[in-house]
């Protein structure tokens, strides 16, 4: 007799989130780096390099490379933490408010951290409705310290339904 099983959840290794994410040609080709994860996935160090490649004219970073850099670490980190909790979730960023508060000539670091209560309230949703969202803050620092973007992140999670070979 066939039974059928559900679906086990994609299960990464710190490691491999690193390489996967340093390697990812969106962040790559933007000079975005996935520098440091904790091995609870609760926080994460995002840096973003003042390069050729991701210089405008005026000589500072992208306003599109700073989106880049702050759309798929907390989905990520998000999809991962219930993945290893036994949990297949689909996870993304669904909205993004940005405030560019002034323009950067140099390094930029994101810090993303997630909080106990995010997790417990993602839980409750999840096991209720089958889906949660949650705005999250986000702030991207030039490497003199002054807060260049302050964003407001929408993270999206929903248990796994399953895709139809129709497009």
């Amino acid at each position: 007799m066939n039974r059928i099983r559900p679906p086990r959840p994609l299960v990464l290794k710190n490691w491999q989130i690193l390489w996967m994410m340093r390697l990812f040609p969106p962040l790559l080709f933007n000079r975005i780096r996935l520098e440091y994860l904790t091995p609870d996935l609760m926080h994460c160090r995002v840096r973003i390099a003042h390069s050729f490649l991701n210089r405008n004219l005026q000589g500072s970073i992208f306003g599109g490379t700073l989106f880049s850099a702050l759309d798929p670490f907390l989905p990520v980190m998000l999809w991962q933490i219930f993945a290893r909790k036994g949990q297949k979730l689909e996870a993304w960023l669904k909205k993004a408010e940005i405030d560019y508060l002034k323009p950067s000539s140099t390094r930029m670091k994101i810090d993303f951290k997630l909080e106990e209560t995010d997790l417990q309230e993602a839980e409750l949703a999840l096991a209720g409705l089958g889906k949660f969202e949650k705005w999250l803050p986000a702030e991207v620092v030039d490497q003199n310290g002054l807060v260049c973007v302050r964003a407001r992140l929408l993270v999206y999670l929903r248990t796994y339904k399953g895709h139809s070979a129709n497009f």
